[in-house]
C-alpha cells in the first residue's frame, strides 16, 4: 500500500527514517537531529541490523552509509528495492567517487551525501525527497483512479448503448400494434378503449424520444452525428416538427409558430441528427412553459450562417444554471418537485449535434424576456 509522505497532520503521522551507519555517534547525532525535527527516527549500526528493522516496520526514507563492514549500502539499497521499491533511498560516504555516486543513482538511490554535511543541507535532502516520493506516488494513484474511471466509462457507454438499441425493437412492435388498433384495423373501439390506447400511444412516443437522445449521446463521435450530409429544407423540417409536438401544446396550453425566412436554401447536414437537435429545442420551449405561453421558432440566414432561434415567452432560467444547462443528465430545475420530468440530455444532445456540424448553440434568458435558444450552422454551399 502507498504511503503519504507529506508533512505530519493531525491525521496523518510524521514520516519515519531509518539511519544506518557505523559510526555510532554520527548515527545516534542524526537519529537525535531528526526526531527533533518531527520525524520518527531511529537508527541501525549495520547493515545486518537495518534488514533486521526492516522486516519488522515499513520506513518511507533510509540514510544509508556507503561503507559498511557487512553489507554495504548500495547492497543494502538493492536489498530494499526488493522488498520495498518505494522506500526513499540516499546514501552517505566519507570517500565517494563519481563511479560510486553514479553507480547509487543508476541504482535507484534518489541522492548521494558526502560527508561532511550540515543538518540543513540533510534536511533539505530528505525533505525534497520525500516530497517528490509523495508527489509520484500520488500521480501513480491518479492514474490507476483514472484507468478504472475510464473502465467504468466504457462499462456505462457499453450498457446504454446495448440498453437503448434493445429497447427501440420492442418498441416499434408496440406502436405498429397500438397504430393498428387506434386505426380501427380490428373493429371499432369504444370512447374508453380509445382514450386508454391514446394513453399508451403517447407514452410510447416520449419513450422513443428518449432512447433516440440517449443513443445520439452514447453514439457522439463527431464523424457519426455529422455522417449522412444531405440537402434538407430547414422550414419543412421546423414545421413537420411542431406539427408532431401539437398534442403536447395543447396539453400545456401553449401556442407555437414558426416564422422562416422565404426562399432559405437547403442544410447540407445529417437530417435525422438535425432533426433531434431543432425537436429537443422545440420540445424543451414548450414543456418548460406556462399554460397561455407562447413559442416562437425563427429561422433565417446572414451571410455565412443559418441562424435559428426557439424563444420559449414565459419560461425563465436562473442566471447561475445556465452554464450548466448544456452538461448531460441536467436541467434548469434538478429539483426534486420539478415540474418536467425527463433526463435533462436535450440541451446536450442538441449541442453535440450542432458542434459536429461545425455548429454553435447559446442560450440566452432573463430580463422578462423568457428563454432563447439560439443555434449557428454554417452555410455550405
Amino acid at each position: 500500500m502507498s504511503r503519504d509522505l507529506s508533512a505530519p497532520t493531525a491525521e496523518r503521522p510524521a514520516a519515519s527514517i531509518l539511519i544506518v551507519d557505523d559510526e555510532e555517534a554520527l548515527q545516534t547525532s542524526l537519529v537525535t537531529a531528526f526526531a527533533l525535527e518531527g520525524y520518527r527516527a531511529a537508527g541501525a549500526g549495520s547493515g545486518r541490523e537495518a534488514l533486521q528493522r526492516l522486516q519488522q516496520n515499513s520506513w518511507d526514507a533510509l540514510l544509508v552509509d556507503l561503507r559498511m563492514p557487512d553489507i554495504d549500502g548500495i547492497q543494502l539499497m538493492e536489498r530494499v528495492r526488493e522488498s520495498a521499491p518505494d522506500t526513499l533511498v540516499i546514501l552517505m560516504t566519507g570517500g565517494g567517487t563519481v563511479e560510486t555516486a553514479v553507480r547509487a543513482l543508476k541504482g535507484g538511490a534518489y541522492d548521494y551525501i558526502l560527508k561532511p554535511f550540515t543538518l540543513a543541507e540533510i534536511f533539505h535532502i530528505v525533505k525534497r525527497g520525500l516530497e517528490q516520493q509523495r508527489l509520484k506516488l500520488e500521480n501513480v494513484q491518479l492514474s490507476e483512479l483514472n484507468r478504472r474511471l475510464r473502465e467504468l466509462d466504457q462499462i456505462k457507454t457499453n450498457l446504454l448503448s446495448a440498453v437503448t438499441h434493445e429497447f427501440r425493437t420492442p418498441l416499434t412492435v408496440m406502436s405498429g400494434w397500438l397504430d393498428l388498433l387506434l386505426g380501427d384495423h380490428f373493429g371499432q373501439l369504444s370512447g374508453k378503449q380509445r382514450e386508454s390506447l391514446t394513453a399508451v400511444r403517447t407514452g410510447t412516443v416520449r419513450l422513443g424520444r428518449l432512447i433516440s437522445n440517449l443513443l445520439v449521446f452514447v453514439e457522439s463521435d463527431r464523424s457519426q452525428l455529422a455522417g449522412k450530409r444531405l440537402p434538407l429544407n430547414l422550414g419543412d423540417v421546423l414545421r413537420d416538427i411542431l406539427t408532431e409536438l401539437s398534442p403536447e401544446c395543447e396539453e400545456r396550453q401553449v401556442s407555437a409558430r414558426v416564422e422562416s425566412a422565404p426562399e432559405l436554401p437547403s442544410l447540407l447536414g445529417d437530417g435525422e441528427h438535425l432533426r433531434v437537435l431543432f425537436f429537443n429545442l422545440v420540445e424543451n420551449a414548450i414543456k418548460f412553459n406556462e399554460p397561455g405561453g407562447e413559442v416562437v421558432i425563427r429561422a433565417r440566414l446572414d451571410e455565412s450562417s443559418f441562424l435559428v432561434s426557439v424563444t420559449n415567452a414565459r419560461g425563465e432560467i436562473p442566471a447561475e444554471r445556465i452554464p450548466h444547462l448544456l452538461e448531460p443528465f441536467t436541467q434548469g430545475d434538478m429539483s426534486a418537485s420539478r415540474a418536467a420530468s425527463g433526463l435533462g440530455l436535450g440541451l446536450a444532445v442538441a449541442r453535440l449535434i450542432a458542434d459536429a456540424h461545425g455548429g454553435r448553440m447559446a442560450i440566452e434568458s432573463g430580463q422578462g424576456r423568457g428563454t432563447t435558444v439560439h443555434v449557428r450552422l454554417p452555410l455550405t454551399r
